[in-house]
């Protein structure tokens, strides 16, 4: 029998949130998606040893035996709002959990489960879309890095993402500019960007090819900043 399609609607609602044995795939297919986006900021992130990280979105963890690739002295703890999401970023992290570099945690990014200046830097690839209102989002990073540490935002354009179908439910699109004074406005001060621009491939949802315009941007929080 034919797989059923999913509708722009039910794309959308999974690219949030994946859920079921839908959001299982879904978290399959981003993991493919967001390959050269997270390989970027794998080379942006300049980790260092003794890095205290925090991803918010993980997904299903894919990409976090990578980064111990780049540096294997580093504390890693993943946010995400999808229960499925984090059940599959542990079972496929077990050995890194069990050795206690790894911790894997449900929740929101605008509440995060944590202490005042915790992390060293703190990152979050393609899921600044769905930050409702991102300044909350924003603010709560800010309390919960060190004085100098780092927010590394990673995001596609507005113009190469806008003709995607599903991004009309519950995406809201930003321009490099836009995301750099939001960061700006919050007391960040941002100290490198990087862009490039992806080959054709097929959207998250296998709508459509397109060529997305992939952007790092780097926030330093105020040494001062309580």
């Amino acid at each position: 029998m034919e797989q059923k399609k999913m509708t722009p609607g039910e794309a959308a609602q999974q690219l949030r949130r994946p859920t079921g044995e839908d959001g299982v795939k879904m978290g399959v297919q981003m993991s493919k998606s967001n390959r050269l986006i997270y390989e970027m900021t794998l080379d942006f992130l300049h980790l260092q040893p003794g890095d205290q990280l925090l991803e918010l979105g993980m997904g299903n963890g894919h990409f976090i035996p990578a980064l111990f690739e780049k540096e294997n002295n580093i504390q890693y703890t993943g946010l995400d709002i999808s229960d499925i999401m984090v059940q599959e970023a542990i079972t496929s992290n077990r050995d890194a959990i069990r050795a206690g570099r790894v911790q894997i945690l449900e929740g929101t990014a605008d509440s995060i489960p944590f202490d005042a200046a915790i992390f060293t830097k703190v990152f979050a690839v393609n899921v600044l879309y769905f930050w409702q209102p991102p300044a909350v989002t924003l603010q709560e990073i800010c309390r919960v890095l060190q004085p100098g540490g780092e927010l590394i935002l990673a995001f596609r354009t507005r113009r190469t993402m806008e003709k995607l179908a599903f991004v009309d439910d519950g995406f809201t699109l930003y321009d490099t500019e836009t995301v750099q004074q939001m960061l700006q406005n919050i007391g960040f001060r941002v100290t490198d960007i990087q862009t490039a621009v992806e080959p054709p491939k097929a959207a998250a949802d296998g709508s459509m090819l397109v060529q997305l315009e992939n952007v790092c941007m780097r926030g330093e929080k105020n040494l001062s900043s309580i």
